[in-house]
């Protein structure tokens, strides 16, 4: 063994040693190491180990090695994981020079009470499974200013809220906005080059662009209208030419090429005149008059695919239970649909194409609100009354959208002078003896309304505006059937 003695004290310290122990005989091999006592670096202080085992310095980004008896850490390369394996807590990484770099956990939460929200430890996916039937608000930050007799449309990405009636004077606004369910935001719509101000008119979307017509403006009816891009959040003025005369309370389709607008009110005259237009060619053509369906206005209009159907209705006098359809193609109305086994006469009720059947809820006829409705097949020109067990309340002003394999009502209002506001509704899927009906119940934050607008994104409905007991609202909710 060596001690670190210097060469010239190792005799001194062997005598020292010796002199101090007379009564020990010291072995010769002792004696010879103390002479042979080799000195040691005092600036090294490496650990000593075993195996490599004995070097772990408990640190993800070096690798630990026993060599020569001394522990060695070398760093790992840069991107080596030094996470704990569940990809939830964030994709953590080393940085090459011995230091692990935290990763950033994904969101998991969505902030929609209508999800359960989840993470997979091993492949770090989030999912976020709805909940059927739930109920909850929208974002209400940069929402359009509060209003109703608005429109909404779907564009496939979001929900393009346009005019209505304000509080405040002029009563009407030429404002809109736009709203993405992905992002739960609003954001608003340009006004440059917008349709004057009203309230009452119609919308529909192209697959490219919105385009409203017609209503009531600051003081009188409207026959001018708009295209709005939402890709450029830009509006281009339609063509007046040609155009039909103002009116509100009419019904409007959009058949794949054309705007179809029909019927409706200017002041005390009843309307049986309509109009077609084409934004390619930016030109108006009048709707026949010949077999069309009798003047009247609050009625509703669906597109089957092929033909615009008018039903129901007030011409001032009486409520309809008929309809008549029209075929652009043909550029003629036919009909008029059957009234055996049609729903009772009515207005302000809703209507929804399912893909084979019209089907029409609620509405007014003049005595207690209506809480019934009936399914048209054109095809067999039959008419099938809607189950009543499990239907919302009777009322009117109420919206409804078809998702694809139920019709959704919320909203609206009822009892005595429509004074009932509601905040609940009804989901009705066809089937045998008129179809079931799924409640929806009235959900905190959420506030009763009439005259709400409704569209279906392909996996919730959205629901926005209207009259609420305060008046006007800029409120909303998003169901998921």
């Amino acid at each position: 063994m060596s001690l670190g003695v210097p060469p010239r004290l190792r005799p001194l310290l062997a005598a020292s040693l010796l002199w101090s122990l007379p009564s020990v005989a010291l072995p010769a091999c002792f004696v010879d190491d103390l002479l042979a006592f080799e000195p040691v670096d005092a600036g090294v202080d490496a650990p000593r180990c075993a195996a490599a085992v004995d070097c772990d310095d408990h640190n993800p980004c070096t690798a630990d090695d026993c060599t020569s008896g001394a522990c060695t850490h070398a760093d790992v390369p840069t991107g080596t994981s030094c996470g704990d394996g569940d990809l939830c807590h964030g994709v953590s990484a080393c940085d090459g020079a011995g230091t692990c770099s935290t990763g950033t956990p994904p969101v998991i939460d969505d902030g929609n009470p209508c999800t359960a929200d989840a993470c997979d430890p091993l492949t770090g996916m989030v999912t976020h499974t709805i909940t059927p039937g739930c109920v909850a608000p929208l974002a209400h930050d940069a929402a359009p200013a509060p209003r109703t007799q608005h429109t909404a449309v779907w564009t496939g990405a979001s929900m393009l809220v346009w005019g209505g009636s304000v509080p405040g004077t002029p009563a009407v606004t030429a404002t809109g906005g736009r709203y993405d369910p992905v992002a739960n935001a609003w954001s608003p719509m340009s006004t440059i080059g917008a349709p004057a101000p009203r309230h009452s008119h119609c919308a529909v979307w192209t697959g490219k662009r919105m385009i409203v017509w017609g209503g009531y403006g600051v003081s009188a009816l409207e026959t001018t209208g708009g295209a709005y891009d939402p890709a450029a959040d830009a509006w281009t003025p339609l063509a007046n030419t040609g155009a039909p005369a103002g009116r509100i309370g009419f019904s409007c389709v959009w058949t794949g090429a054309e705007l179809v607008v029909w019927g409706g009110t200017a002041g005390a005259v009843v309307l049986a005149s309509g109009g077609r237009y084409d934004p390619l060619t930016d030109l108006w053509k009048p709707l026949p008059s010949g077999g069309a369906p009798s003047p009247r206005y609050n009625h509703s209009a669906v597109w089957s695919g092929t033909r615009m159907i008018v039903w129901g209705g007030n011409d001032l006098f009486n409520w309809h239970q008929d309809g008549v359809s029209f075929d652009p193609a043909a550029s003629a109305w036919t009909g008029p649909t059957p009234t055996a086994g049609a729903p009772a006469a009515r207005e302000q009720h809703t209507a929804v194409w399912t893909g084979s059947s019209m089907v029409v809820w609620g509405g007014f006829s003049g005595g207690p609100y209506l809480g019934d409705g009936g399914s048209l097949d054109p095809a067999g020109a039959a008419w099938t009354a809607l189950s009543v067990t499990g239907a919302p309340s009777p009322r009117t002003e109420h919206a409804a959208v078809w998702t694809g394999d139920r019709m959704v009502v919320w909203g609206g209002c009822g009892t005595d002078s429509c004074k009932q506001l509601y905040g609940d509704g009804g989901a009705w899927k066809p089937g045998a003896n008129g179809g079931s009906w799924q409640a929806i119940a009235a959900t905190p934050g959420v506030v009763p309304r009439r005259g709400p607008t409704a569209v279906w994104t392909g996996t919730a409905a959205l629901l926005w505006g209207g009259k609420a007991a305060q008046g006007e609202t800029d409120t909303g909710a998003i169901y998921y059937p």
